[in-house]
């Protein structure tokens, strides 16, 4: 049976969280119990009553150019171990697609464990992240969250629990990391006084700190560092000049679901040479059928749609019949290729060949660090 658990049920999945995720800490899990489990949808399949394999979907906003969205992160993908290669994993992606096309979800992102797991599913890598260090000749001053709280004899979920309380630094550090993110990229969640809010509860769980960094009096900066055995940077942002970049890893892919509520805010670029252009669109993707067949592609210089040509179509005579074009030929795509490149990540050839396509604006600047 696969299934969506209710709240009461969700702790019936830490059994296979644990056997799945062996290095997370109980103090991560108790976080993301707490976090996590309230807002999220565990999607299950049981087998005579026991969970054998699993999903989260936890939910963000996310800002896209100058719209906003609800997105998906997929985590916690399991099975268990003497349950594995049965098609388990691809009964619960296939469902939770099925169940976001129907609520009109663009998108959908994870952090593999591995590219070849995700790649059958048409995922695709959108987003390499960067490493940063501060630079060693700039001395900054650290000021953590933690400051703000009274010490004495609290534990660290008392230390988090209090931190709650202190809205103006969360809020600062909400407004900071929101404006420098506008200033960088076009993709990102959105960061709020929640956002930052669970993020200090998130590296506590793992025995870290977020630390504000100042140059005299000048907030230029925030980090976090976290780890139990091994302390490690979870993220570093900073104003221009106070860091360098050290190099970049594949870490987030993603599956378009519901094309025509992505391409909205795809356009043709401010200097391209015509007002609007149409084109034959036609997707393969072998999970949705919704998505597979023939699309008028019309996009012009604020946004585009896409409309779903009825009907079997085998010539590009009979399209140009129903509608009018600007290129009498079809753009042909698999659905992981179309989402790569409307990230602004990969350019298929069969873009590179098509007259055209070089006008369209696709989105690029992509940042998405989030862990869980």
């Amino acid at each position: 049976m696969i299934r969506y658990l209710d709240n009461q049920e969700k702790g019936r999945t830490k059994d296979l969280w644990r056997e799945a995720f062996p290095e997370d800490s109980e103090d991560f899990l108790d976080y993301y119990d707490q976090e996590k489990m309230s807002i999220n949808q565990v999607l299950v399949r049981e087998e005579n009553g026991v969970i054998q394999s699993m999903l989260h979907r936890n939910p963000y906003r996310l800002q896209v150019r100058d719209t906003f969205w609800d997105a998906d992160y997929i985590v916690a993908v399991a099975t268990r171990t003497d349950m594995r290669h049965r098609g388990y994993m691809r009964s619960l992606l296939i469902r939770m697609m099925t169940d976001m096309r129907e609520r009109q979800m663009p998108f959908c992102f994870l952090m593999p464990a591995a590219e070849a797991i995700y790649t059958p599913f048409q995922f695709a890598f959108i987003y390499d992240q960067p490493v940063w260090n501060l630079k060693e000749d700039i001395k900054l001053k650290h000021t953590s969250i933690e400051e703000a709280v009274p010490a004495g004899n609290m534990t660290e979920m008392d230390v988090a629990d209090k931190l709650v309380q202190q809205v103006q630094p969360i809020q600062m550090a909400a407004d900071w990391m929101q404006q420098w993110l506008e200033q960088r990229y076009e993709v990102f969640t959105k960061r709020d006084s929640d956002y930052v809010t669970s993020l200090i509860r998130e590296v506590k769980s793992e025995l870290g700190s977020l630390d504000f960094l100042y140059d005299q009096k000048q907030l230029v900066g925030i980090q976090s560092i976290w780890g139990r055995k091994e302390k490690e940077q979870r993220l570093l942002y900073t104003e221009t000049g106070y860091s360098e970049l050290e190099t970049k890893k594949p870490a987030i892919m993603t599956r378009i679901v519901t094309p025509e509520a992505f391409v909205p805010v795809i356009r043709l670029k401010q200097d391209a040479q015509t007002e609007q252009l149409r084109i034959c669109l036609e997707l393969e993707d072998p999970l949705i059928p919704q998505n597979a067949g023939r699309w008028v592609w019309t996009l012009n210089h604020t946004e585009s749609e896409l409309e779903k040509l009825d009907g079997p179509i085998d010539t590009m005579e009979e399209a140009l019949a129903r509608t009018q074009w600007d290129e009498r030929r079809v753009l042909h795509l698999r659905i992981e290729a179309f989402t790569a490149w409307l990230f602004g990540y990969r350019i298929p050839e069969a873009v590179r060949a098509y007259p055209g396509a070089e006008q369209i604006d696709v989105l690029s600047r992509v940042f998405l660090d989030e862990v869980v």
